[in-house]
């Protein structure tokens, strides 16, 4: 039952009566739901159905005697990628005194018999806005310092607040991140609180946010290592533990520098990829997070007594004043007199119950038959991707045979030749530096001359930064980098042979010795005549290039290269030869990013 979301929070004593101000809240945020949510009880444990596929299971647990007050609700989804729960808990007791804790746990089980695990990466996760609602009603602590359920300005003219800032940051106790952005000097503080308010909804109680003004700006630059600078128009994400001391440390807290925030903005606005990228190492960091000792136990306590509430049926409980239906009960209800049209109301009710639960299981079976109708389509592609890295890695395993055995030839040649020092010598070391791990190295390389001469970039980072909040993150970047070597090596193939006029697909296939080449499945020289006989689809694979290319400043770009194969991103890579006599000589890189459309649909 993989954690997908969590916050964990600290209430002081003073803020009133914590499980009943969560009640009221958790109430509602259920109301929000639909008028079935209306009708939870949160007095004492029981269970409510919500609709045909959610249910809500409440655990009460109260001792006056000893203080103790626990309050859990479950909510139970059933959705096509598996059973979402969400599980918010407030304890209340003297041991953990001056502090209650508040918590909130969302998790995904798959469902299906084809289905093992579930790959959260893959799923679109938001916080519950039960979290943002209980944030605004109570005063939340993470550590020492409030967790706020959105940004909160900092100005530099309050040496209090940047003070109190910098302690958070440095905050032992600390468990969640803490994500810090200056102002651009084009944009207001208070809109660019509301962009980043919006860009950080995704991290809603997994990270306090802060926006600086100038003058706050410049008081965290003297108070911080440089290394650990809040950029102006960037962002900083300081996770737990902090060493101001370490130089080292400040790799492990990400920076989205103000450059690559440029291309994803105009003016206060911000695009969506900019609160995914942020919240991936935020999210990473909150479900880390463990409980403490003491709520460990009681998560074990209430975890057991929910199993006991989602055995009862609907509407009943523990406390609840209503009980299921017994058959053992006929006996003692009066039954209708021979001839009447009304039924026995037991019957009527026993009827009515498994109506209900035939209802849901036709629908489960409805909605297991379209799962596994779709895991089947994964199944195909994963098998069809794994076929062809399966080919790769023996045209990789046969290379590496044939260099092997080149190399104990050319030893054994400098021997006979008496050249044993030669011979006997270790080869230096690779001077290439390894493929780039991430989008934004890969974008911080190709803005190097020296690795990648032949190629011209006008790609647009914003469509490349889309790939970064995925599993396949790395694979996809290394592919990009090894079909960037190809096309820098294409060109420099035809600078060293004019006259060729060998296209790409040749020069894959041919696989001239000492230039780097890419499978040629992964090559598409052309598109469809549906897409580029159709306006808009076409319009899409029109990329720019200097006017010296095209007078126009854009060129169709058809070829590309598939990084992926699997349904969904499937990034592609679309570039333009302009190699030969009166030529620029480069190759121009036009597009990195996800699957454009082939559909007028789209």
């Amino acid at each position: 039952m993989p954690l997908v979301y969590r916050t964990l929070v600290a209430v002081p004593e003073h803020d009133g009566d914590l499980v009943a101000t969560a009640a009221a809240v958790l109430s509602r945020w259920l109301s929000k739901r639909g008028n079935s949510g209306a009708r939870v009880d949160f007095t004492a444990s029981g269970r409510f159905e919500l609709s045909n596929r959610s249910r809500a299971l409440v655990v009460r647990h109260d001792n006056p005697e000893e203080g103790l007050s626990f309050l859990r609700l479950t909510t139970e989804s059933d959705k096509a990628d598996g059973l979402w729960r969400t599980i918010t808990t407030v304890v209340v007791d003297p041991d953990l005194s001056p502090r209650r804790y508040v918590w909130i746990d969302m998790t995904v089980e798959p469902t299906g018999p084809a289905v093992d695990v579930v790959d959260s990466s893959r799923l679109d996760i938001m916080p519950p806005e039960s979290a943002r609602m209980l944030l605004d009603k109570v005063e939340g602590h993470d550590g020492d310092h409030p967790l706020p359920a959105t940004p909160r300005i900092v100005r530099g003219r309050d040496d209090l607040l940047v003070d109190t800032l910098v302690a958070t940051i440095r905050d032992p106790r600390r468990r969640m991140a803490v994500v810090v952005t200056g102002a651009p000097r084009d944009v207001t503080v208070a809109d660019w609180r509301g962009a980043m308010a919006g860009a950080l909804s995704r991290c809603t109680g997994m990270c306090g946010g802060y926006v600086l003004d100038a003058a706050a700006q410049e008081r965290m630059d003297a108070l911080l290592p440089r290394s650990l600078d809040v950029p102006s128009g960037g962002v900083r994400t300081f996770l737990p533990r902090v060493d101001l001391h370490d130089e080292a440390d400040a790799a492990r807290h990400p920076r989205m520098s103000p450059a690559t925030l440029d291309t994803a903005r105009e003016g206060e606005r911000i695009r969506n990829w900019v609160g995914a990228a942020l919240s991936r190492r935020v999210r990473d960091n909150a479900l880390d997070v463990r409980l403490p000792e003491a709520l460990q136990a009681v998560d074990a306590l209430l975890a057991e007594e929910t199993d006991d509430v989602r055995r009862l049926p609907a509407g009943t409980g523990p406390g609840s004043g209503s009980r299921p239906p017994d058959p053992r009960d006929r006996a003692a209800v009066p039954r209708t007199v021979p001839g009447s049209e009304d039924p026995d109301p037991v019957l009527a009710q026993e009827r009515e119950v498994w109506e209900q639960q035939t209802q849901r299981l036709r629908e489960e079976i409805t909605r297991l038959g379209s799962r596994i109708g779709d895991l089947a389509e994964e199944r195909d592609e994963l098998l069809a991707e794994t076929a062809d890295l399966s080919e790769e890695l023996d045209a990789a395993r046969e290379r590496l045979r044939v260099a092997r055995h080149e190399i104990r030839w050319l030893r054994e040649q400098a021997r006979e030749a008496g050249m044993f020092r030669l011979a006997a010598s270790v080869a230096p070391r690779d001077p290439r530096r390894p493929p780039p791990g991430s989008v934004s190295e890969l974008l911080e390389r190709i803005t190097d001359d020296s690795e990648l001469p032949h190629l011209y970039f006008t790609i647009e980072d914003q469509t490349v930064y889309e790939l970064s909040d995925s599993r396949k993150e790395s694979l996809w970047v290394t592919r990009a980098w090894e079909a960037l070597l190809a096309l820098n090596d294409y060109a420099r193939y035809q600078f060293d042979n004019p006259g060729s006029g060998m296209g790409f697909h040749s020069y894959l296939r041919e696989n001239p010795d000492g230039y780097q080449v890419i499978p040629l499945k992964r090559l598409a020289s052309q598109e469809s005549d549906y897409v580029r006989n159709r306006g808009k689809l076409n319009d899409k694979r029109l990329f720019r290039v200097p006017e010296e290319v095209e007078p126009g400043g854009r060129v169709p770009m058809y070829a590309h290269i598939k990084l992926d194969i699997e349904y969904g991103i499937c990034p592609r890579l679309y570039f333009y030869p302009h190699l030969g006599p009166g030529t620029t000589n480069r190759v121009y890189v036009g597009y990195l990013g996800r699957h454009l459309p082939v559909q007028q649909s789209n």
